[in-house]
This record gives C-alpha cells, sequence and structure tokens, in this order.
C-alpha cells in the first residue's frame, strides 16, 4: 500500500490542502484551497468592522427615527389641547414657515402670540443639544461635540447672548452656519426655561406648572436611562 500524507495550511478565511504520495518519491496525488467569506465588513478605510455592529448601528438608527417621530407627535397633541397650536394641518403647514429664531429672540422680551410661542417650543423639540449618557468619560466623537459646544458658549458670552436662540437670530445666514452645530442638551433646556417664564406671565392661566412639567420633563428632554448591563456580564 503506498503511503500518503494529506497537509493542511488553515487561514483565517482559507483552507489550502494538498494530498502527496511518500513511496518512493514523491508525488503530488491532488491539492485545491478552499475560500470562506469574510466574516467581517469592512468600513470606508478598509478596517475590520463587526457585522453584528453594522446591524446594531442600523436598529439605533431605526430606533432613534422612530422615538423622534414618536416625541413630535406627542408634542402637537399637547400643544394643541392647551391651544398653542392650531389644530388644521394647513393652518400648522403654514404656521411652520415662520422663522424661529426671530420668535425665540422676541419671546424673552415680550408677549408673543400662542401659537408663535407653540412654534418655539415646537422648533426648540427638532433641536434637543447633545447629552452625553457615558459613565466613563466621553468617548472621541463626544469629544469633538463637547469641543465645538464650549466654543459656541464662549461666543455667546462674549456677544452678551442669554439664549441659543437669541445668539442664532442675529447670525446672517448667508454668511455663517447656523444649522448643523453641535450644541448641549442644557442650552435649549435654559432657553425653555426662560422663555416658559417670560410667556407664563403674560397666560398664567394656560401655561400652568403641570403643562410646563409635561411639556418638559415627559416630552421635550426625556432620555431613556440605559439599559441595566450586569445579566450580559458572565463569570470570569
Amino acid at each position: 500500500m503506498k503511503g500518503r500524507t494529506l497537509g493542511l495550511d488553515i487561514g483565517s478565511r482559507s483552507i489550502g490542502w494538498a494530498l502527496v504520495e511518500t513511496e518512493d518519491s514523491e508525488r503530488i496525488v491532488a491539492m485545491g484551497v478552499r475560500v470562506f467569506p469574510e466574516g467581517v465588513d469592512r468600513d470606508t478605510k478598509g478596517m475590520e468592522k463587526s457585522k453584528n455592529t453594522t446591524r446594531r448601528e442600523a436598529r439605533g438608527a431605526r430606533r432613534t427615527h422612530q422615538r423622534r417621530a414618536d416625541r413630535k407627535k406627542r408634542l402637537v397633541r399637547t400643544l394643541r389641547k392647551a391651544g398653542l397650536l392650531p389644530n388644521g394641518q394647513g393652518e400648522l403647514a403654514v404656521l411652520l414657515q415662520t422663522n424661529p429664531y426671530g420668535l425665540r429672540k422676541q419671546g424673552l422680551e415680550e408677549k408673543v402670540d400662542l401659537h408663535a410661542f407653540g412654534r418655539v417650543l415646537y422648533h426648540l423639540n427638532q433641536r434637543r443639544g447633545f447629552k452625553s449618557n457615558r459613565k466613563n468619560g466621553a468617548s472621541r466623537e463626544d469629544g469633538v461635540v463637547i469641543k465645538e459646544a464650549s466654543a459656541l458658549l464662549a461666543d455667546m458670552d462674549a456677544t452678551g447672548c442669554r439664549t441659543l436662540g437669541e445668539y442664532f437670530a442675529g447670525l446672517n445666514p448667508e454668511q455663517q452656519r447656523i444649522r448643523e452645530r453641535y450644541t448641549f442638551r442644557s442650552m435649549y433646556v435654559a432657553e425653555f426655561d426662560l422663555l416658559w417664564e417670560k410667556q407664563a406671565a403674560h397666560y398664567p392661566g394656560i401655561l400652568t406648572d403641570d403643562l410646563r412639567r409635561e411639556v418638559r420633563d415627559e416630552i421635550m428632554f426625556f432620555q431613556r436611562p440605559l439599559r441595566p448591563t450586569e445579566e450580559l456580564i458572565g463569570p470570569c
């Protein structure tokens, strides 16, 4: 019986093999290679990225979009019930075409129409600013946000602006970018509190403390706590 040796070259994505006769003179009987699909995805720089990461990011984006839409719908229902937004869709669409930054500045100084104030709250709800959920410091991405938002705060202080809306109202959108800036959640909370306090003095029977609590804490600035992860940590 002729002696034969099977040689295997096992890699991360492939197995190479060769069958060699080892009787009198070595002779390759057969050989080949099997290549398997890569078990990871690649990012734009060619670095490895877990397939679970790709699915998790897509799932997170869908959840964020759905929660934002639900928060907007709930706010509109609450403001309509309180008389701060028109009930008709056409009237609401027209109202949402108005420039909110001028109203956000005006609301700090004088009484504004209830629907105009509702427009302000709707706008604040759309751009809530950054609030980190991390317990162990900021990530590299968080660091960029914190750096640029802090610079924006410094610009506000230098110009004597009390709120973000007042600062943006004084900018020329053709010369300075207003949208797509990094901001802190605390900026919007502080502006909400100032605006509500000013307008509640004019509408005490409508802008009540209960309505403020619902709009501020249960809708606009509500953030779900992180899900506990203790059960995911196995024994060492």
